[in-house]
């Protein structure tokens, strides 16, 4: 979605072909957006003219502002998004764009052949495209395992865009992550869950009239269910398959932290409200691939929703990403320019760090096409460019999050001065129409005048202040003539 809607502010023809329409803009995991590190990216996406940020406080139910009591480099933002209205957001978005057309069709074989590229799709029809950009998320060659039940996503490998890819030598591997089960919340006893209420907003100036105040709840787990766990521990795919993959370790299944923290007696679990328009509840901290009849015992035993009952089981799933050393910064493959992956493909995890691959790619593909010099994030301005340098450089040993410690320069790079880090490189860029970038530099104004005016002095009485404000305007632009009067 961001790859597509970058690159069409820039070109005049952008395709995207999906397996499934009705899937384009939906949370397949947990409709959360921001937390550690992730917001930052979010209002970095912000100021270069993404529809992530745009479509969270549209479709926000719950916000929390994390780390508040600790320095403002670490301060975060995290939403619970109605996973309805934000998925309604984007297709209205996309379908309102004239040059992003969408085809339903499922590819795949992709060949280069000289300087354009055929994409075939199961019928065995073809497109021709001068540029693509893969964003094929966790469904290349994926199987999904629930207990001892697997199900295959791709028929045969060999039909896979895997398999296309290996054959211009890209080192494949896998990776696997899981998702909790989802419970109906007409069932929840309230009573014995503590509750947490929410605040906040992330972007400037937008005043959605959604009510913000859906309550997100807390319960643990205790002795009792760890023990039924080790004990089944059997019917569990992750334990009993032996997965040589490995999964993200900063959202880790329940058997992985009893196992991993044995002297861990409680482990939270965090109830999430996945819709205005849905019963469902999403069980944070519950992420499993045990059995069905387990999965029903299991949530007898835990407090607060003894009596609920199971909408959707958990699952684990397993699938192919590319090494993202074989990338240039600007994410086009290094021997075959014209192709740029983006995503979770990359071996990254989350909505954050995939939407900003898919703006990197977008932005830099439609660069290519008018022949302008690609776009190369810093790591020292932009979060954005810490994630890019460590991929392409460092590569992945478990699926990539971001988080503020991963900068050098963190207490520099906070969630609050992106608009004076990024918002020429932005409009540089050609991401923010004038208005926009007027708006912002406004903002950026009203921010020096109150600098000044709280602390009740003039510009000339402090010599490093005034020095600053001066490196400020010439390096951001529009600090009005008048104010220096």
């Amino acid at each position: 979605i961001e790859a597509a809607i970058s690159a069409s502010k820039i070109c005049n023809k952008i395709k995207i072909i999906t397996s499934n329409l009705e899937n384009l803009g939906i949370m397949s995991c947990n409709p959360s957006i921001g937390g550690i590190g992730k917001s930052h990216l979010v209002k970095e996406l912000e100021l270069f003219g993404g529809i992530m940020p745009e479509a969270s406080d549209y479709s926000r139910i719950h916000s929390k502002l994390l780390n508040y009591k600790k320095g403002e480099s670490v301060h975060s933002l995290r939403y619970q998004i109605d996973r309805i209205l934000y998925k309604n957001y984007i297709l209205k978005i996309l379908f309102l764009k004239k040059n992003i057309l969408i085809e339903q069709n499922e590819i795949n074989k992709i060949i280069r052949f000289k300087k354009k590229i055929l994409i075939f799709n199961k019928l065995k029809f073809f497109n021709i495209a001068k540029i693509i950009i893969v964003c094929a998320g966790t469904f290349i060659n994926s199987k999904i395992y629930i207990g001892k039940n697997i199900k295959a996503l791709n028929k045969a490998e060999k039909k896979s865009i895997s398999y296309s890819f290996k054959k211009i030598n890209l080192f494949i591997s896998k990776l696997k992550t899981g998702t909790p089960p989802r419970l109906d919340l007409n069932y929840l006893n309230y009573k014995k869950l503590s509750v947490q209420y929410s605040d906040y907003t992330i972007s400037y100036g937008k005043n959605f009239n959604f009510n913000n105040n859906v309550k997100c709840f807390i319960t643990n787990t205790d002795n009792k269910i760890n023990n039924f766990i080790k004990k089944n521990i059997k019917n569990s795919s992750l334990f009993n398959l032996k997965f040589k993959s490995i999964g993200p370790r900063y959202c880790p299944s329940i058997e992985d932290k009893i196992f991993k923290f044995p002297n861990n007696k409680n482990h939270q679990i965090f109830l999430e409200p996945e819709s205005y328009f849905s019963k469902e509840i999403y069980v944070n901290g519950l992420s499993n691939s045990l059995s069905y009849n387990i999965q029903k015992k299991l949530i007898k035993k835990i407090l607060g929703i003894k009596k609920s009952y199971i909408i959707r089981y958990a699952y684990n799933i397993q699938y192919d990403y590319f090494d993202p050393r074989c990338l240039k910064i600007s994410l086009n493959i290094k021997f075959a320019n014209n192709i740029f992956l983006a995503g979770q493909i990359n071996g990254t995890t989350g909505y954050e760090e995939a939407s900003s691959q898919g703006f990197v790619a977008g932005i830099n593909s439609a660069r290519k096409i008018l022949k302008l010099p690609l776009w190369k994030p810093k790591k020292w301005n932009s979060y954005i460019g810490v994630l890019l340098y460590d991929l392409t450089n460092f590569g992945i040993q478990e699926p990539y999050r971001i988080f503020t410690s991963k900068s050098d320069n963190r207490l520099f790079l906070r969630f609050d001065n992106a608009i004076f880090r990024l918002i020429n490189i932005s409009y540089y860029l050609g991401c923010l129409p004038i208005v926009k970038f007027k708006y912002y530099n406004s903002l950026i104004y009203k921010f020096y005048k109150n600098l000044i005016n709280i602390r009740k002095i003039k510009l000339f009485d402090n010599f490093y202040l005034f020095k600053l404000i001066i490196i400020m305007s010439k390096y951001y632009g529009y600090i009005k003539k008048k104010y220096f009067k």
